[in-house]
C-alpha cells in the first residue's frame, strides 16, 4: 500500500482518531485498516508498538507527532495508571464506555471535506477527560456521542461516526451554550500548555478536578441549586470547586466549615455535612497519593468540629490522639451518664452553662481538660474518702467547712464529690510536718483538740503549717486520724 500523504493530525487529535481518518480515506473500514497495518483493533486500542511503528511509516508521521497523539490519547503506565498530558489519571477518568464531545467541532470538520467527511471529522483528545465539559471554540457544553461498553466497539470510530454523521449535520445533537469560565480557561491552559497560575499548579489535574466537582456539587447543594441536565451540573459543580480549591487550603477548609455548619444534628457527622465528597474520598480516592493534599485537609476539618476518637480510621490515616471530646464521648469514657456529666463540665467551666448544642455535639479541647475529666472520673463519695484517708465523719466535716478540704463539686445531690489524691495530700503535707518523738506532752488529735479548745481545725492546721505548734504522728502513719497536736501549745494560735 502507498504512503497515505495529505492527512496531518488535527490539534489534540488521538491515535484511533487519526487511523479512523485514515481508513476512511482510503475507502476502507478500520478493522480492515489495522489489519493492513499488521495488527487488530484490540492491539490498537492497548497501542501496541508495532503496529505504531508501520502507522508511522504509512502516514509520515514524525516521532513528535507520534509522541503528540499518544500525549492526547493517554498511556497506559500500569493496570489503572495512565499517563495523559503529563500527568498521571486513573484510567476510568479517561476512558469511559460513555465516549463524550463536541457536535459542532464535527460539524465543522465535516462542512471541510464535504466529499468524505468521515475522513475529516477528528476525536479530540480532551473530551476524554469527565472533567472537561466545555468546548472552548463554541463554547457549548460538549454532549454524549455514543455509548459503547466494549473498549473496540468504542474506539471502531469509522462505524460510530458513520451512525450519528446524520444529527451531526442537522445540529440536533449540538449540545446548549455555556459561556466559558475561570474553570474552563485553567482547564484549557493547563491541558495545552501546562500553564498554571493558581494553588493547583502544585496538584495532580486528576485529583484536582476530581475535588472540585465534588466540593462544588456539595455547596451548589447546600445553596438548594439543581438543574435537570446532567452536564449542566456536573460543569456548575466544577465552576464553584474550582472558585474556592484555586485559592488554597485556607479557602477550602472556610467552605468545609460552612458545609459543617448546616449539619448540626445530634448524630450529624461527616458523611451528612459533605454527603458525595466525604464517601468519594473515603471510598475511592483514600488510597491514591494523588488526593492526600485535599484529605488532609477535611481530615484537618474533620478533627476541629467532632470528637473523633484515638485510634479511628479517617480517609485512611489512623488518629493517633483525640483532639475534641463531646459530652457524650467524655461520659462514654468515664462510663458516666450524660445527664450527671453536663453540670460538672459546666460547674468546670469546660462548657458553658447556656452552651445549646446536644450533648453529641458539644465538643471541648480534649487535652486541654484531660486534667478535669481525669479528676471527674475519680470522684468518691464521702464515706469512700473517709476510709481512704482515715478519718472520721465528723473529721471529714470540719475539714470542709474550714475549706482545708474541698469537694471537687458542690451541685445540689451531687455523691460523688472528693477527689482521694486530695486528702491523700493533705496527710502527706501533715506527715512531713510531724515531730516523731512524743516526749511528755499530752497528746490529742486535732479534732478533739479543736472540740475542747473552740480553736477551728483551719486554724489549727494553719498554725502547723506555720509551725507554730507541733504535730505528732507514729512513723508510718497514713490516716488523718492519726495525727496529734497539744493543746499547750495553742496559745501560739492567733
Amino acid at each position: 500500500m502507498a504512503l497515505l500523504h495529505g492527512i496531518s493530525p488535527v490539534a489534540r487529535e488521538t491515535v484511533p482518531s487519526l487511523v479512523a481518518r485514515l481508513a476512511a480515506s482510503k475507502g476502507v473500514s478500520l478493522h480492515q485498516l489495522v489489519l493492513d497495518l499488521g495488527g487488530s483493533m484490540k492491539r490498537l486500542v492497548s497501542q501496541d508498538r508495532e503496529l505504531f511503528e508501520n502507522l508511522m511509516a504509512w502516514a509520515g508521521l514524525d516521532d513528535a507527532e507520534l509522541e503528540e497523539l499518544l500525549s492526547w490519547t493517554g498511556e497506559p503506565i500500569g493496570d489503572v495508571r495512565m499517563r495523559f498530558r503529563g500527568e498521571i489519571f486513573v484510567s476510568r477518568a479517561l476512558r469511559n464506555p460513555v465516549v463524550q464531545g463536541c457536535p459542532r467541532c464535527l460539524r465543522d470538520d465535516a462542512l471541510s471535506a464535504p466529499e468524505d467527511p468521515l475522513a475529516a471529522m477528528a476525536m479530540r483528545g480532551h473530551w476524554q477527560m469527565r472533567e472537561m465539559v466545555t468546548c472552548a471554540t463554541h463554547g457549548a457544553l460538549l454532549v454524549p456521542l455514543w455509548t459503547a461498553p466494549h473498549p473496540t466497539a468504542r474506539n471502531d470510530l469509522t462505524a460510530r461516526l458513520t451512525e450519528i454523521l446524520p444529527t451531526i449535520l442537522s445540529g440536533s445533537l449540538d449540545g446548549p451554550m455555556a459561556t466559558p469560565t475561570g474553570y474552563d480557561r485553567w482547564l484549557e491552559h493547563r491541558l495545552d500548555r501546562g500553564e498554571d497560575a493558581s494553588w493547583l499548579s502544585g496538584q495532580s489535574l486528576y485529583a484536582a478536578t476530581t475535588f472540585c466537582r465534588l466540593l462544588g456539587g456539595e455547596l451548589l447543594h447546600n445553596d438548594g441549586k439543581d438543574d435537570a441536565d446532567p452536564q449542566a451540573v456536573r460543569h456548575a459543580s466544577l465552576v464553584a470547586g474550582f472558585d474556592v480549591v484555586r485559592h488554597g487550603p485556607d479557602a477550602i477548609r472556610h467552605a468545609l466549615h460552612d458545609l459543617a455548619a448546616g449539619a448540626n444534628g445530634s448524630l450529624d457527622e461527616p458523611q451528612k455535612a459533605f454527603g458525595p465528597l466525604w464517601r468519594d474520598m473515603r471510598d475511592y480516592h483514600q488510597d491514591n497519593e494523588a488526593f492526600e493534599p485535599f484529605a488532609d485537609i477535611i481530615r484537618g476539618v474533620v478533627l476541629d468540629i467532632w470528637p473523633i476518637a484515638e485510634g479511628t480510621v479517617l480517609l485512611g490515616q489512623t488518629v493517633s490522639q483525640r483532639k475534641l471530646h463531646s459530652v457524650g464521648t467524655a461520659a462514654f469514657a468515664l462510663r458516666v451518664a450524660e445527664g450527671r456529666l453536663r453540670p460538672l463540665l459546666v460547674e468546670a467551666g469546660v462548657i458553658a452553662v447556656d452552651d445549646p448544642r446536644p450533648d453529641s455535639r458539644a465538643v471541648f479541647d480534649a487535652q486541654a481538660h484531660g486534667g478535669t475529666l481525669c479528676a471527674i472520673g475519680s470522684l468518691v463519695t464521702d464515706q469512700e474518702m473517709r476510709c481512704a484517708v482515715g478519718m472520721t465523719e465528723a473529721e471529714l466535716r470540719a475539714l470542709e467547712q474550714d475549706g482545708v478540704l474541698q469537694p471537687r463539686t458542690r451541685l445540689p445531690g451531687a455523691r460523688l464529690r472528693w477527689l482521694e489524691a486530695d486528702g491523700k495530700a493533705l496527710v502527706d503535707e501533715l506527715n512531713a510536718l510531724s515531730d516523731a518523738n512524743p516526749g511528755s506532752a499530752k497528746w490529742e488529735t486535732i479534732q478533739r483538740a479543736q472540740a475542747n479548745s473552740k480553736v477551728t481545725v483551719g486554724r489549727i492546721i494553719t498554725a502547723i503549717r506555720a509551725r507554730k505548734i507541733r504535730v505528732h504522728a507514729p512513723a508510718g502513719n497514713r490516716s488523718y486520724h492519726g495525727f496529734k497536736v497539744c493543746r499547750s501549745e495553742f496559745g501560739a494560735i492567733e
